[in-house]
């Protein structure tokens, strides 16, 4: 048999990245950048291993962009198989995702097991009803098995699916699977130091030789392990973090199993696919840090910055795609922090980097400042907001619900925060959090 298949996923469409209506653009022309591709490379099928969309609620826009890649994918006879990240799962159990309505659309196939006491049953995806662990391709000799994102279940879930695929061995080579593949949504613990609790590389090695190739998504950071695992990163940058590992993307997949090839089959010591990361394109995205120790006042910091930006903004102001500029600052002031003129520094990134946006994150601390006797009461707080989002913004990261919204996030509960201080009524501030709620999950487009 030979097939080849598309393995992307963390696609996140619909995200309108620092409120900024072009970031929104970027990632859908990512998305369908990677449907271009698998029409030219006349690929057998494409698998999305979760979070197609940002966020659970989606708007029209966001599901028009959607429809529009996959409908491409469905008019070339290229099937489409996913599964549900954290993002795309409906709020409650008994809803109905978004990618569910794709599904009853017929624009992909979209694999949730049936779970029982935790372990996922291993039962064919039925059309009529929706549901299933696994679909059979290319005449039966490929099969895609998927499970869906279970936050803190999927340990459970991975040791299930072994003992489940192990019994099932028999049953699979009797009627001509050669190739087995399969798609979750989750991590390997360790692999971002910020994302923890996932399952753990010992734990996943009880599908060693179970599967030919598992697929996973969750974490943006790109990674591959011994020819079986593989992990494609987002397409698009949804954080500054994300810009150190440059070649996120896709995978292009091609099987052979008639004539072994490059890559080995850790159960049949023989080489049955080849796996290459695409690198997606994105829009330029700049990030460097600025330290301020032994900086004497601003503008020290101001002129370290502009050597910065005489240096490296040329380069990116005359890019296609005005830049994504973002610098922060760290380490221990000498001065007052009320004295940083943030906008100035902003307006300098404006200037040399021409951006599509420029921001400037203050991470710095002045706690080893001692004020003039009589100047504690007049000292300018204006920027402590600022640090206090900033914190707000690193605790909501942790939770992987808030981690791509988490600027607006933080936001949301400063002025809680606030409205508490002022002993409002806590029902009006719990009206405030579904106004808030609302609007976050369902902004209007212009």
């Amino acid at each position: 048999m030979r097939a080849s298949f598309i393995h992307c996923a963390d696609t996140h469409l619909g995200y309108e990245q620092y409120g900024v209506r072009e970031r929104f653009n970027d990632f859908t022309w990512a998305f369908w950048e990677l449907v271009d591709e698998a029409i030219k490379r006349r690929v057998d099928f494409m698998v999305i291993a979760g979070d197609l969309f940002n966020k659970r609620a989606i708007d029209a826009l966001t599901l028009i962009h959607a429809i529009e890649g996959l409908k491409k994918l469905k008019d070339a006879n290229i099937p489409v198989i996913a599964i549900e990240g954290n993002h795309d799962r409906s709020y409650y159990r008994e809803g109905t995702s978004w990618l569910q309505f794709l599904c009853y659309q017929g624009y992909l196939v979209l694999l949730q097991p049936r779970m029982v006491d935790g372990m996922p049953q291993l039962e064919p995806w039925d059309q009529q009803n929706m549901l299933g662990a696994y679909v059979d391709l290319l005449d039966g000799n490929l099969r895609v098995y998927g499970i869906h994102w279970l936050g803190s279940s999927t340990a459970r879930a991975l040791e299930g699916m072994s003992h489940s695929l192990q019994d099932a061995r028999a049953d699979e080579d009797a009627s001509g699977v050669a190739y087995r593949l399969l798609m979750m949504h989750t991590g390997i613990d360790g692999m971002v130091a910020r994302i923890q609790g996932l399952p753990t590389m010992a734990q996943f090695q009880a599908l060693s030789g179970q599967v030919d190739y598992l697929a996973l998504g969750h974490v943006h950071k790109p990674y591959e392990f011994d020819g079986w695992i593989y992990n494609p990163g987002s397409t698009e940058t949804c954080s500054a973090e994300e810009v150190q590992w440059e070649d996120r993307g896709y995978y292009y997949v091609e099987i052979d199993t008639d004539e072994p090839g490059r890559i080995i089959n850790l159960e049949k010591k023989e080489r049955i696919h080849h796996a290459e990361r695409l690198k997606s394109t994105r829009r330029p995205f700049v990030r460097h840090e600025i330290r301020v120790d032994g900086l004497n006042e601003p503008e020290d910091i101001y002129l370290r910055l502009e050597s910065y930006c005489q240096d490296k903004g040329p380069a990116y102001a005359q890019t296609e795609k005005p830049p994504v500029v973002q610098v922060t600052l760290s380490g221990t002031l000498a001065f007052d922090a009320g004295s940083l003129d943030i906008s100035r520094m902003e307006e300098m990134l404006r200037q040399y980097f021409n951006p599509l946006h420029a921001r400037i994150d203050n991470h710095t601390s002045d706690q080893d400042y001692e004020p003039d006797e009589g100047d504690l009461d007049g000292r300018d707080r204006s920027l402590w907001h600022e640090l206090e989002r900033h914190i707000f913004e690193e605790l909501l990261a942790r939770d992987n619900r808030f981690l791509t919204a988490k600027e607006q996030w933080s936001t949301v509960l400063a002025d809680i925060k606030a409205q508490a201080l002022r002993k409002e009524e806590p029902a009006q501030i719990a009206q405030f959090l579904r106004d808030k709620r609302t609007t976050l999950l369902t902004p209007e487009k212009s």
